[in-house]
């Protein structure tokens, strides 16, 4: 079973969810003083990219 290559929607639906992960993953580390809040963020913000499909083009 071969893997398709990512289109280019699909790669800037993943690069914005690990950017809005990781500002909010910053945040919530700069507010609470506990920095694996950030790994959690960039984490969250990857799977949510990855799970979430990319708009359609009409």
């Amino acid at each position: 079973m071969a893997r398709e290559p990512l289109s280019p929607a699909r790669r800037r639906q993943l690069i914005v969810g690990l950017v809005v992960g990781l500002l909010v993953g910053v945040g919530i580390s700069l507010w609470t003083g506990f920095w694996l809040w950030l790994a959690a963020g960039a984490a969250v913000g990857l799977a949510a990219g990855a799970i979430m499909r990319p708009p359609s083009e009409d």
